[in-house]
C-alpha cells in the first residue's frame, strides 16, 4: 500500500501567514521610511506570500484562496504599520506606539475607502499569491494524476485497476 500523498495544508497555512507578517512588517517599514505608499511593495506582499506556500509543494486546492487572502491581509496589515509609523515620525517621537495604533485604526477605514488606488494595490497582491499557489497547486495534481509508466505509442492504455484473464 503506498502512502498517501500530504496536501501541504497546514505547513502552507504557517508558512503563508508568516510572509503575510514578514512582507506587513517590510512594507510598513518602507512606507515608515519614505513616506510614500508605494503600490509595488504590497504587491510585493502578495507575491511573497505566493512563494513562501509554494515552497512547501501544497496540493491541496484551499491553499490558492487562502494564498489570496493572506496576501490582501498582508498588504493592508502593511499599510496600516505604514500608518502607524507615519504618525510617530509626525509627532518627533512624542506620540507612542500604542497611542498610535489607536489614532491610526480611527482614521483607517476612512482613508482607505478615500483612496481607491490602495485597493487596487490589494486586489492585486491577492491576485499574486493566488497565482503563484495555483500555478504549484496545479501541476502537484497533474503530477500525481499521471500514470507511474508510460504508455507506448499505439497500444492499447492499460487499466492497472481491473483484472486481467489469466490464459
Amino acid at each position: 500500500m503506498t502512502p498517501q500523498p500530504r496536501s501541504g495544508l497546514v505547513p502552507g497555512i504557517v508558512v503563508g501567514l508568516l510572509a503575510a507578517v514578514l512582507g506587513a512588517a517590510a512594507y510598513g517599514a518602507i512606507i515608515t521610511v519614505t513616506e510614500l505608499e508605494i503600490g509595488y511593495a504590497a504587491v510585493g506582499v502578495g507575491v511573497l506570500v505566493g512563494l513562501g506556500m509554494m515552497a512547501v509543494k501544497p496540493t491541496s486546492p484551499v491553499l490558492p484562496v487562502l494564498a489570496a487572502l493572506f496576501s490582501i491581509a498582508g498588504a493592508a496589515l502593511g499599510t496600516f504599520l505604514g500608518g502607524v509609523g507615519l504618525a510617530v515620525k509626525a509627532s518627533g517621537g512624542t506620540l507612542s506606539y500604542g497611542d498610535a495604533v489607536s489614532l491610526v485604526a480611527e482614521v483607517f477605514p476612512d482613508a482607505v475607502k478615500g483612496e481607491p488606488k490602495t485597493l487596487l494595490f490589494w486586489v492585486i497582491a491577492g491576485v499574486a499569491g493566488f497565482f503563484f499557489v495555483n500555478k504549484r497547486v496545479k501541476a502537484a495534481r497533474e503530477a500525481l494524476a499521471a500514470p507511474s509508466h508510460p504508455q507506448q505509442e499505439g497500444a492499447q492504455p492499460v487499466d492497472n485497476f481491473r483484472p486481467h484473464n489469466q490464459a
